[in-house]
């Protein structure tokens, strides 16, 4: 069986893309575990410009009109045999409505992980348009897919409503433990950090600022240090001015490769204050990496943090209730009791999210997916 990765992109593990980054890991897994796996990515540029890789990857040419796809793309599809199992990445994309009627057409399977887009909040969003566009076209390719993998319980749960896939399970992203950089820092004063888009809203990144407001005018000395960058960043840097808080963070602007986890060692404790997500990847970086966690409810990761003892719930998630989370973190922080949180996390990351044990587990259902409609037509025969 032939396995076949479908993104809006290239898997570049050195952007500021958490699906990409998630696919590239997942792909290079899979090949490690000797199966039959390849990439392919629809994108504006089809150069092949990003490090090296073990997996073969195959690009396409997006084009302007929405009605179709690239003729290489069809092309492709139709040299395929049925013993293939297509894996779609991400949602309200018109690409994929046109592949999922081209591999119905051949008989080959598919398997859709929406990743965040059909989770609640990010429905809110252009509500109208979405649900138009699931009504026309997202339904149908859910419908006819042969599984939806949701990575999160709020898509797991609200899919059933948006869309009624045929079948659905819950499979949580991967991630490999990471060691902590030796980094000299100054003491006495906690450093909390976040790593990802610069987006005020989906991120919750303007409730951490008021938040991180509330905690300084009662009493907390600490800082807040971000890695990343993006269009809001104007917006971002003038929201902390006005709050009074630019002072007191600091700005490294995007990080990939040893060079993020460098900076990510500076910090003491992780913030992911969102409104929105799928199933975060920094999180899981930073419990990899032995960093305590804040989060809110809308990561999805909350009850894997709580069985471990791994960090602290915002619940809910506003700047008042931030602020009191910040100053209970500095309270323990001062106690020296963050370390324990930290290795607390590492356990979860080892016992819980082996990407290897969760590759062996979606083989499983590329497996069912790819073969049912084949040994159903030999037991007829």
């Amino acid at each position: 069986m032939k396995i076949i990765h479908l993104i809006l992109g290239k898997a570049n593990p050195d952007r500021m893309n958490g699906v990409n980054k998630l696919v590239f890991e997942m792909v290079t897994t899979q090949h490690s575990l000797g199966y039959d796996v390849e990439l392919w990515g629809i994108t504006g540029d089809p150069t092949h410009n990003y490090p090296a890789r073990d997996f073969k990857t195959v690009l396409f040419q997006s084009i302007s009109n929405k009605l179709s796809i690239h003729a290489g793309l069809k092309k492709a599809i139709a040299l395929l045999d049925r013993e293939t199992t297509f894996h779609m990445h991400g949602s309200f994309i018109p690409e994929y409505y046109h592949v999922s009627r081209l591999l119905v057409k051949k008989s080959i399977a598919y398997v859709y992980t929406p990743h965040g887009a059909l989770a609640p909040a990010a429905m809110k969003n252009g509500y109208w348009k979405k649900r138009l566009y699931l009504k026309l076209f997202e339904g149908k390719l859910i419908k006819d897919a042969a599984c939806l993998v949701a990575t999160g319980k709020s898509v797991y749960d609200s899919s059933i409503e948006l869309a009624q896939p045929a079948r659905r399970i819950l499979v949580p992203n991967g991630q490999p433990l990471i060691e902590k950089r030796n980094i000299s820092k100054p003491e006495g004063r906690i450093i909390f950090g976040f790593c990802g888009r610069i987006k005020l809203d989906h991120k919750g990144l303007d409730l951490l600022l008021e938040g991180f407001q509330h905690y300084r005018k009662n009493g907390g000395r600490g800082e807040v240090h971000f890695i990343g960058d993006g269009a809001e960043m104007p917006a971002f840097k003038s929201i902390a001015k006005k709050l009074n808080v630019y002072d007191h963070i600091k700005l490294y602007g995007a990080q990939f490769g040893d060079e993020k986890f460098k900076f990510l060692s500076k910090f003491d404790v992780f913030v992911h204050t969102s409104r929105n997500e799928g199933f975060p990847a920094a999180v899981l970086e930073a419990a990899a990496i032995g960093l305590p966690v804040m989060i809110s409810r809308a990561t999805n990761v909350w009850d894997f943090i709580e069985r471990f003892s791994a960090g602290l719930l915002v619940d809910p998630n506003t700047p008042e209730e931030i602020g009191k989370v910040m100053l209970e973190f500095d309270r323990l922080y001062q106690a020296g009791e963050l370390e324990s949180m930290g290795k607390q996390g590492r356990k979860m990351i080892t016992d819980l999210f082996d990407w290897k044990v969760i590759c062996r587990e979606l083989y499983q259902e590329y497996y069912k997916a790819c073969y049912k409609g084949q040994k159903e037509e030999m037991e007829i025969a």
